[in-house]
Order: C-alpha cells, then sequence, then structure tokens
C-alpha cells in the first residue's frame, strides 16, 4: 500500500545567506578642519551643503564680543559642505552677527527663511544681585537677500524663573521639542514639546521618564524618521554626556538607548545632526580636550542576491491507492487533521492555517454504521515559516505620500540582525527596522531590505520586493 503527499504550492524555501566582503559595521569618525584648536564647536546643524554651528571663537580683529565673565561670545557661524572632507571658511551666520548675546543653538526651516536660536535673553547681568541671565528661544525671519527681521521670543520664554533652548521641529513643522529646565523638570533640565496650533504655540508638555532623568537633557534632535536624538548625562554614573535616540510608538516615546562606540566614549558626546539615511552625520565631542564638531560614517553593506519574498501558503494534496476506494463497497478514505477539519475521499486538498505541529490521521470509514473500521497511518508534519527578511509595505503608493515601510515580522529563527539596511530609489539607503519614506516620481520600484549577522558580519539574509509609485 502506498501513500503519497503531493504539495501543490511551493512551501519551505529557505531564504540563501549572502557573503559580502565587509567586515566591520564601526562608524568612522573623523574631526572637521575647521575646528578651532583652542575654543569650542558644537551645536552643528545641516541645510542643503551647509553647516551651522555655535562656537565661541574670536572673528573680529578690532571689534570684540565678551559676555559678563569677559569670555569670548558663543555665535552662529556657517561654512560650505564644499566635499566630504573639504569645507569653506567659517563666516557669521548674516541674521545673528550683529546680536551681543550668547548664541548657543540653532534651527533653520529647509527653505532657509526662518531660523529659531537659542540665545541669553539679557546683554548685562549684575553680578551683586546675582542676577540669572537666562537662556530664551527666539524666531527669526528672512525679509529678502540677507536681511532678517527682528528676532521674536517664543512665548514660554522667561526672564526670571527658567530657560527655554535648543528648538528642534518635527517634520511638518508644527511641533516644537526644546529643552527647559520648568518646576515639572524630572532633573536639571528636560525635554518638551510644544505644538503649533491656531496661529499660537501650545502650553510645553514634558516628554516624561523615557526620555528625562534627574540629571541634565539638552540639544534634542527631531529626525525625518519620526525618531528623537538627544544629549543625557542622567544615565551613567560618569555623569558625562551621551548621546541617545527614542522612537515613538503606541503614542509614547520608548526608552532611549545609547548610540554605540565611537560615537559615543567616556568624554562628554552631545548636539548632533543625523542625516536622513541615519548612517551619516555630524556631533560635538570634547574627547580632545575642547569641545570639536566629527563627522561619522557608517559603512553600507553590499547585498547583490537578494531574494523574492515567498509567501508562505502551507497548502496540500493527499491521497491513498489503497484497496477501499470502489464506488461498490460502503467503504470511504477519512482524513483527519489535528486543526480540527475532517475530509472523506481517495484525494483530498487542505490547507494549514499557518506555521505549527501538524499530524494527519488516515482510516477507512464504513459508511453504514457510521464507524472507523480502522486506522490505516498517521502523519506527523511539521511546518515551519521561510527564514526570511518579511518586506511589510503596501503594493502600490501614490508620489510625494509617506510610505510606512517595515521588517518587524521577518523570520529569522535565531538569526540576530546587527541592522536592518534598507536600499530604495535611486539607490537611495537608510537602516532601521521600521523607516518612512517618499517616492517622488511614478514607476515600478525594487525595495531591498538586507541584514547582517550581529555574530557574524559575513552572514547576512537580504530579500526584495517589488511596488509600483503611481500619480
Amino acid at each position: 500500500m502506498s501513500r503519497i503527499f503531493k504539495n501543490i504550492i511551493i512551501l519551505l524555501i529557505l531564504a540563501l545567506f549572502i557573503n559580502i566582503a565587509l567586515t566591520a559595521q564601526n562608524a568612522i569618525i573623523n574631526k572637521l578642519p575647521f575646528n578651532s584648536s583652542a575654543k569650542n564647536d558644537f551645536a552643528p546643524f545641516v541645510v542643503d551643503s551647509t553647516i551651522y554651528f555655535s562656537s565661541d571663537r574670536k572673528n573680529e580683529l578690532i571689534k570684540s564680543y565678551l559676555d559678563q565673565n569677559n569670555n569670548w561670545l558663543h555665535r552662529i557661524y556657517q561654512v560650505q559642505i564644499v566635499s566630504e572632507n573639504n569645507f569653506s571658511k567659517p563666516i557669521l551666520f548674516s541674521a545673528t552677527k550683529d546680536y551681543k548675546l550668547n548664541t548657543g543653538s540653532i534651527w533653520l526651516s529647509p527653505d532657509e527663511k526662518r531660523a529659531f536660536v537659542t540665545q541669553n535673553q539679557a546683554p548685562k547681568t549684575n553680578k551683586k544681585k546675582q542676577q540669572k541671565n537666562l537662556l530664551g528661544i527666539f524666531t527669526i525671519d528672512k525679509i529678502s537677500g540677507s536681511n532678517w527681521q527682528t528676532q521674536t521670543p517664543f512665548p514660554y520664554n522667561s526672564l526670571n524663573e527658567h530657560s527655554t533652548a535648543h528648538p528642534t521641529f518635527s517634520s511638518d513643522g508644527k511641533t516644537m521639542f526644546f529643552v527647559s529646565n520648568q518646576n515639572d523638570s524630572y532633573g536639571e533640565s528636560d525635554i518638551y514639546k510644544s505644538d503649533f496650533e491656531n496661529g499660537q504655540w501650545s502650553e510645553p508638555i514634558n516628554l516624561g521618564s523615557n526620555i528625562n532623568t534627574s540629571g541634565k537633557e539638552i540639544f534634542p534632535y527631531y529626525h525625518p524618521s519620526g525618531k528623537l536624538y538627544f544629549s543625557s548625562n542622567g544615565r551613567s554614573e560618569s555623569n558625562d554626556f551621551d548621546i541617545f535616540v527614542s522612537t515613538f510608538e503606541n503614542n509614547e516615546w520608548g526608552r532611549a538607548k545609547a548610540l554605540e562606540e565611537p560615537i559615543n566614549s567616556k568624554y562628554n558626546d552631545f548636539s548632533c545632526f543625523i542625516f536622513e539615511s541615519e548612517l551619516e552625520g555630524y556631533f560635538a565631542s570634547n574627547r580632545e580636550g575642547v569641545d570639536n564638531i566629527y563627522h561619522f560614517k557608517i559603512p553600507f553593506p553590499s547585498f547583490p542576491n537578494a531574494q523574492e519574498e515567498v509567501e508562505d501558503i502551507f497548502c496540500f494534496t493527499l491521497f491513498e491507492n489503497g484497496p477501499y476506494q470502489s464506488d461498490t463497497l460502503p467503504y470511504k478514505y477519512k482524513w483527519l487533521f489535528n486543526d480540527g477539519i475532517t475530509k472523506m475521499g481517495t484525494e483530498v486538498d487542505h490547507c494549514f492555517p499557518g506555521e505549527g505541529e501538524y499530524s494527519v490521521n488516515l482510516s477507512v470509514y464504513d459508511t453504514l454504521q457510521n464507524v472507523d473500521l480502522f486506522t490505516v497511518a498517521t502523519y506527523d508534519l511539521p511546518l515551519e515559516n521561510t527564514q526570511q527578511i518579511k518586506i511589510e509595505c503596501s503594493d502600490t503608493v501614490k508620489i510625494n505620500e509617506p510610505m510606512n515601510i517595515s521588517a518587524k515580522n521577518s523570520e529569522l529563527k535565531g538569526f540576530i540582525p546587527e541592522d536592518y539596511y534598507w536600499i530604495l530609489d535611486h539607490s537611495k539607503k537608510t537602516k532601521g527596522i521600521t523607516i518612512n519614506h517618499i517616492f517622488r516620481k511614478s514607476g515600478t520600484y525594487t525595495i531591498i531590505c538586507g541584514a547582517p549577522s550581529i555574530h557574524n558580519p559575513q552572514h547576512k539574509l537580504a530579500t526584495k520586493k517589488t511596488i509600483i509609485v503611481i500619480e
């Protein structure tokens, strides 16, 4: 008696491991050549090919601006990025070059027509009265050319009670994240947010204990992916600043995660700007004695043999060639599946609901007495999903509409990814288990997602998926 399983849909095709030459995933760090050897440069912010930053370097030969402690003022400078390692000479930012106040950070709108800066609010202080010189956030709008409007204070600045500082904005420009030491702060300074609604800023809201600590949280940077990068000295015994990142999910900010070495170090590392790909950016550190700005770049692995994503469908045809198949006999083959389904016949089709340990019992059934006569055989059928990165996104999307793409439900079976790397339209590259992307042109695109093993960078999985972008 022969018993045969005939699989009618492809099943259990294992995704191929991909070998590549890359052996290290650590970021490459370089100090920028325009840093001052004796002064402090920090708070980088990039628009197009221009880096804006704060520095207390001396600029003029004759006219000098000093603070109440006779230190050089921190002012905003800008440099042009000529190439990765080539920059123009730093010059003062025109919107703030004549301000006689410390200017500690800047955020510019994408069109560079609106600037938000952090400054001391009082040009002078009375030391005998121990007068505070608190920080405030100010808006400056470009009128035309290099002409800028008089600055407008953020409505929640305070001259006597608390500072506000280091503004950064959501991608739509409607939410400001900033630092303050208000009464409801968890520590010395916390990160807050305020929404621009009906032409005015809403009451600031503290981002909570997953972000803020009993120490200082400073220099937030909102990334286009929705992540919040920031600096904190409240998460280590050394009280040194490190750079952290948190993601907003399920209506709350997730627990902050420290960036790995060599971006973070045993020194103070703070005030970052991260490019959209999250594979490159700038940050400040005092690892060489003074605050300098560094460029980092994370090598991107290649995935030349990415496999098409496999759709796991556990469907089979089962048949039996035994003697009990005559139309003249009152006997039939009965198939009992342990997912609760029973079928009759010499040949049956059945689809299992998904991965799991299944069994099939085949018996001969007496249709006259309505009883099982005897068991022919019992089959054990373990079914597993294909080991692969699963790319979850819409098959069709419109141009200029945000698209969420995720690898959260990948079937990895013990494979622990170092990270998820994505190749999108026109070789655009980024990383992360979940990403957001906007396609600007219609057409057919192939999305590739690859992941090196955290234990062996030579051991990798990669999947590709085709989508259509329409007008």
